[in-house]
């Protein structure tokens, strides 16, 4: 499921991409989002990814190498396949342990990026098992204790 654009990232996208189709073209930058959008589209995929890949993986940095994963998707909007990315990032500075998701799609049109973003948390097995195993023996003891006012009430 895709969020809505997020025009922040859409910009900095078409700035890494002008960047890049500039430096391999001896002619004037393109300012036209159409006229970026049709460079982009003569583009062969291979091309496409690695453009993607390099707009996409200092995003990812801060995560574990090779957590980023890429892609790809029918975007009915721009009618074409667009790019891909996903990776995660644990923060592990606290007793829980948060991971927050990144998901970015790349519009077909190669000029609208569309984020999502969430997170988990989760406590660690040194501190679950503990308290479970302590819960488990307090049920165990309310058990014995009920039981024993029971016989010695019956008696």
């Amino acid at each position: 499921m895709r969020s809505r654009v997020d025009h922040g990232e859409s910009r900095l996208w078409c700035g890494h991409l002008r960047a890049c189709l500039d430096a391999t073209q001896s002619y004037g930058s393109v300012t036209d989002p159409d006229a970026l959008s049709r460079r982009w589209r003569k583009l062969p995929w291979a091309k496409q990814r690695e453009l993607f890949k390099s707009w996409a993986q200092p995003r990812a940095s801060d995560c574990y190498p090779g957590d980023l994963r890429l892609s790809w998707w029918w975007d009915v909007r721009s009618v074409g396949f667009g790019q891909y990315a996903t990776w995660s990032d644990d923060d592990i500075s606290t007793v829980v342990t948060k991971t927050t998701y990144y998901e970015v799609w790349l519009s077909a049109s190669g000029t609208r990026v569309y984020r999502k973003q969430s997170s988990w948390c989760d406590l660690p097995a040194n501190i679950v098992i503990p308290v479970v195993l302590a819960a488990g023996a307090f049920v165990v003891v309310a058990v014995a204790v009920g039981a024993a006012k029971l016989v010695l009430w019956l008696w």
